[in-house]
């Protein structure tokens, strides 16, 4: 095949060119959205992981001491660690070892309660979050957690 019968392939009307370039143009739009959304619905699902492992950090402590680590509302970023002997405290025992998280949150814990909040970006009907936009969940004493949508 010669160079000018390779480029008369692809004489086409300036409409056709047109359609092709559109419909390329919103397939490629579609699969970024595709991808955007995915990854966000991976973060959720990596935050509710997150907080469930920290949760079930807090209540293995529980079972040893009888207490919770006391600490005020401080956020998930700066929770590195629980041992024995609390949070962030160098020990022989870790209870939880934290992971780089994912999305921002809060805990807070006293002797006989733990708190921790978070929020997540889309809807769940597993956890009651019916709202496109997400919601704001709160995981408690004996790992239970109750979501409400924005």
């Amino acid at each position: 095949m010669r160079y000018n019968e390779f480029l008369n392939m692809f004489d086409y009307s300036t409409k056709t060119k047109v359609i092709v370039i559109a419909s390329l143009v919103i397939l490629l739009g579609l699969l970024i959205w595709l991808i955007n959304y995915n990854n966000s619905r991976s973060r959720d699902l990596t935050m509710v992981t997150q907080t469930r492992a920290l949760a079930a950090g807090l209540e293995s402590y529980f079972d040893k001491h009888n207490v919770y680590p006391e600490f005020s509302k401080i956020p998930l970023t700066s929770v590195r660690a629980i041992t024995e002997n609390g949070i962030n405290q160098v020990g022989d025992y870790v209870y939880f070892q934290a992971p780089a998280w994912v999305m921002d949150g809060t805990v807070v814990s006293t002797k006989d309660r733990y708190i921790i909040e978070f929020s997540l970006n889309n809807s769940w009907d597993l956890w009651g979050i019916s709202s496109a936009g997400g919601g704001s969940c709160r995981l408690s004493n004996y790992l239970e957690m109750i979501c409400q949508s924005k």
